[in-house]
């Protein structure tokens, strides 16, 4: 169990808080018990998540000769173009670079967006009940805690799988940072609805939660409850398919671990289909996080909520906070409380100068109203320079496309005419020759199970992948072609298959397309 503990004294408490369910944490005193919501207490530090599926995710590249300074306007015109972004609608977007892309040229930057009014409108039975809410993370964001907090460590390749009701996602993390996150179309509704329709016939869904929960039931048949192997077969063979795309996206070699859990908690025996289905180790996604978690079994999610909330009062840092229901600042930080301030002092000023001091506030009005004109024009150049270079990138688009499709055309030509050419003069040549590698293969009591072709650089090199009893064979084979001088010889090593009682070797045969 993690000890942990709330440094900041400006807060005593942390309050967890799903926005479908309203359901809700209090973590304090290194306990967590469930919490009703009721009003906004300032002692209370409040965070919540926004669902994946609700989030416009996705990977974008930008030129390292981009300044710092104009980064920002760069990723928003980009975001905006290559998610097909309507210009006209305020979305809320933040990014974060990941490293370890092989690019000299590009910057690689993972960017989440999502419409602003549908921020309100998700959170809006939230803040009917508390207000305000500090802290909003995306929640493929919120295993980060984990590497933070020391629970994991941040050399390996991780993925998370959770199941909720309505929705579920899978994040994947390398070396402690976020890289990759899909939404699931298998909720634990949607899971339930298949199964319902693979053993065709309509079972509860408190049912279903109990059966693969416990792995049996009294209200199932057994030979339905084994039918849940097709369930799931299908999942994890559709989850491994995304996985598959990551690596390749990704340039991922091995996910070295799955961790797994729900909003119910874990699945019976989910381990032997992951490893089945998937061939990655699974581990349970359960962190003990409070000194009371036996009596209170609090989800993953909150859980993680919570590490996430100690991180930000530790150190604060809004780049990926999505939350536009802060609570304001300290009065005398408030843009009303420094005017409060200000005028105190202007009245004591304005008893010896009313005249300068009427002045002098009659100006600041003129250069806010002037800030604000300026503000909404610069906003509706901004979205007309969008819609202009949205519309300039598609002509690009269009002319590179017609470049690309004629040089194409040219190219197939004049291969077309130099393998014209090679057949002609070059292939009677080559043909002799293998017909002599081939009596050698023989004569030195040799087998060929593979031969491989290629051309590079006016070269055609083949490779001869031989098999003998004795490895002396091929040795002897190998010294033979090397006489004939017609080409070039080589190889890397002669092996030995024990299993098959056989030595191999691949013999790779160099010839110069002028021969």
């Amino acid at each position: 169990m993690a000890n942990k503990e709330i440094t900041n004294k400006r807060y005593t408490s942390i309050v967890t808080i799903d926005p479908d369910t309203l359901k809700s944490y209090k973590f304090q005193n290194n306990e967590i018990k469930l919490n009703k919501l009721s009003s906004f207490k300032k002692e209370n530090f409040y965070i919540s998540i926004i669902n994946l599926k609700n989030l416009i995710t996705d990977p974008i590249e930008i030129s390292r000769n981009i300044p710092e300074e104009d980064l920002d306007s760069a990723i928003d015109i980009q975001v905006y173009d290559e998610l097909n972004l309507d210009p006209a609608v305020q979305y809320t977007i933040f990014y974060k670079e990941f490293f370890g892309f092989d690019n000299n040229s590009k910057r690689k930057f993972n960017v989440f967006a999502i419409e602003t009014l549908k921020i309100k409108e998700e959170f809006t039975k939230v803040v009917k009940k508390v207000k305000y809410i500090d802290y909003i993370a995306p929640e493929p964001l919120l295993f980060k805690s984990l590497y933070d907090k020391n629970f994991l460590n941040k050399d390996s390749i991780d993925c998370f799988l959770y199941f909720k009701k309505k929705d579920a996602f899978l994040a994947i993390y390398s070396d402690g940072e976020y890289l990759y996150s899909k939404s699931l179309s298998f909720s634990l509704e949607k899971m339930h609805e298949k199964y319902c329709e693979i053993v065709g016939e309509n079972i509860p869904y408190d049912d279903f939660i109990n059966f693969i929960l416990s792995g049996t039931s009294i209200n199932i048949s057994r030979s339905n409850q084994r039918l849940i192997v097709k369930l799931y077969k299908e999942i994890f063979v559709y989850i491994n398919d995304i996985i598959f795309y990551a690596k390749r996206a990704y340039l991922i070699e091995n996910i070295h671990r799955i961790y797994i859990n729900s909003d119910v908690g874990i699945f019976k025996n989910i381990d032997r289909y992951i490893r089945t289905y998937m061939d990655i180790e699974p581990h349970e996604l359960n962190f003990v996080i409070a000194k009371n978690a036996k009596e209170t079994q609090s989800e993953q999610l909150h859980n993680l909520m919570i590490l996430t909330a100690l991180n930000y009062i530790e150190e604060p840092d809004d780049d990926l906070n999505f939350s536009i229901f802060k609570r304001p600042p300290p009065f005398k930080q408030r843009p009303s409380g420094k005017m409060l301030l200000i005028f105190l002092i202007s009245l004591i000023i304005s008893l010896a100068y009313p005249i300068y001091e009427f002045g002098y506030s009659y100006f600041l009005k003129l250069q806010f109203t002037n800030l604000k004109e300026k503000e909404h024009k610069l906003f509706t150049e901004a979205s007309l320079i969008r819609k202009q270079l949205m519309i300039l990138n598609k002509k690009e688009k269009t002319v590179q496309a017609k470049l690309t499709k004629e040089s194409n055309k040219l190219n197939f030509k004049e291969k077309l005419l130099k393998q014209i050419y090679n057949k002609k003069v070059h292939y009677p040549m080559k043909i002799m020759i293998l017909v002599d590698i081939f009596k050698k293969i023989n004569k030195y009591h040799s087998k060929l199970y593979k031969m491989d072709i290629v051309t590079d650089n006016n070269r055609t090199i083949m490779v001869f992948s031989v098999f003998s009893r004795k490895d002396k064979n091929i040795t002897e084979l190998i010294k033979a072609l090397t006489k004939m001088k017609k080409f070039e010889i080589s190889t890397k090593e002669i092996k030995n298959d024990n299993k098959k009682k056989m030595y191999l070797s691949d013999i790779k045969v160099v010839l110069n397309d002028n021969i």
